[in-house]
C-alpha cells in the first residue's frame, strides 16, 4: 500500500507539471510610451461651462527620470510642453515630442501644471515654478504622479490653486450710491511659487513688497447696484476675482481688504467715494472653491457684508474669465 501511495503521488505532482508548462505564468508588459488622460477638478452645474475648459488646453509637463545608478533616486526636471484636447471628463494629452517609458522598467515622475509659466531652464534647475496672479488666470497642477512602463499612469486631474471670489452688490438705495466704478482687492500677494516635487499641488508666497499689489474685480466696473429683492435675497453674483489662499486668509486676523469706488456717496450726492469693506470667514477661505461675497449697500454710506457661501468652482463663459 505505501508503494501505491508514492507512485500516486508522484503520478499527481507530474500531472501538476504538465498543467503548469502549459499555462505559464504571463510576464508583466512593458508599455513604451506614455499614455495619460487627463480631468480638470469637478465644476459647479450652476455656472455655464465654457471657460475655455473645453477647448484644447496648452499645458507643460515637467518629468524626472529614476537613476539608472541607485534606485529611488532621480536626476533633474525637464519641462515638455503638451495640449489636453477639448471636452468634458478624461481627455487625451497630446506631447509635442513622444514620452517614452525608460526599457529598463525604471520610474518617472510627472507634473503637470497650467499656464505654461517660466523658462523651462529656470524651472528644470530649481524644480519649482513662479507663478504671476492678476487676478483673471486659473492655476493649476496635477500634482506629482509616478509611474514606469510596467506600472503605467493613465489618468492625472488638473486641480485649482486659486480662490475664487463672486460678488453679488444690491442696494435698497441704489440711487444713492450711483454706479459701480470699481472694485480692487487690496495687497494681494501676487507671486506665488508651484513645489514640482509635491505630490498634492499647493502654491507657496514668495511675493516681497513689489508683488504685493490691488487687483480690480473683473466685470464689475460701470454697473448700477441693483435694487434688493421683495423678500430680501442677493441678486445673482455680477463680478469675480482669482486669488491666492492660505489659512488665514479671510479670517480675523486677515481679512480679504476690498476697495469700493462708487459715482455717489451713498447719501445721493454726485461725487466719487471709495469705501473700505473687509470680508471675513470662518475657517478662511478655500481654495478651489467659490465665494460668494453678497455686499447690501445701505443709507448713510454704509456697505455691509451680509452673506458669504461657499460653493465648488464656477466656470464662466469663454471671454469672461480667460484661462
Amino acid at each position: 500500500m505505501n508503494k501505491l501511495i508514492v507512485i500516486t503521488a508522484f503520478v499527481w505532482l507530474w500531472g501538476l507539471a504538465a498543467c503548469s508548462d502549459s499555462y505559464p505564468t504571463p510576464q508583466p508588459i512593458l508599455a513604451k510610451e506614455v499614455c495619460l488622460e487627463s480631468a480638470i477638478e469637478a465644476s459647479t452645474t450652476r455656472g455655464v461651462i465654457g471657460a475655455g475648459y473645453e477647448e484644447v488646453l496648452e499645458v507643460s509637463f515637467a518629468r524626472q527620470d529614476e537613476s539608472m545608478v541607485s534606485t529611488g533616486t532621480y536626476g533633474g526636471w525637464a519641462v515638455h510642453k503638451a495640449v489636453r484636447q477639448g471636452g468634458r471628463g478624461n481627455r487625451p494629452i497630446v506631447f509635442a515630442e513622444s514620452q517614452l517609458y525608460p526599457e529598463d522598467g525604471r520610474h518617472i515622475r510627472l507634473h503637470g501644471y497650467y499656464p505654461v509659466e517660466g523658462e523651462p531652464e529656470t524651472v528644470a534647475e530649481t524644480g519649482k515654478v513662479t507663478f504671476r496672479i492678476d487676478g483673471t488666470t486659473d492655476i493649476m497642477a496635477t500634482g506629482m504622479l509616478t509611474a514606469s512602463g510596467f506600472q503605467p499612469v493613465l489618468s492625472c486631474t488638473f486641480r485649482h490653486l486659486l480662490t475664487q471670489v463672486r460678488l453679488a452688490c444690491y442696494s435698497d438705495r441704489g440711487d444713492a450710491w450711483g454706479t459701480i466704478q470699481t472694485i480692487e482687492a487690496a495687497d494681494v500677494h501676487t507671486r506665488q511659487e508651484l513645489d514640482l516635487a509635491a505630490e498634492t499641488p499647493r502654491l507657496a508666497d514668495i511675493s516681497v513688497a513689489e508683488d504685493i499689489k490691488n487687483l480690480p474685480v473683473q466685470d464689475i466696473a460701470g454697473r448700477l447696484i441693483p435694487q434688493v429683492a421683495a423678500d430680501g435675497s442677493p441678486p445673482e453674483a455680477q463680478g469675480y476675482l482669482l486669488l491666492p489662499a492660505f489659512p488665514n486668509d479671510g479670517t480675523a486676523d486677515h481679512p480679504l481688504h476690498l476697495r469700493i469706488t462708487t459715482t455717489k456717496d451713498g447719501n445721493g450726492n454726485p461725487k466719487e467715494t471709495l469705501s473700505d469693506v473687509f470680508i471675513r470667514i470662518e475657517g478662511g477661505f478655500q481654495i478651489g472653491k467659490s465665494h460668494i461675497v453678497s455686499l447690501f449697500f445701505t443709507g448713510a454710506g454704509n456697505i455691509q457684508t451680509t452673506h458669504v457661501s461657499v460653493e465648488a468652482w464656477t466656470e464662466y463663459e469663454q471671454g469672461e474669465m480667460p484661462i
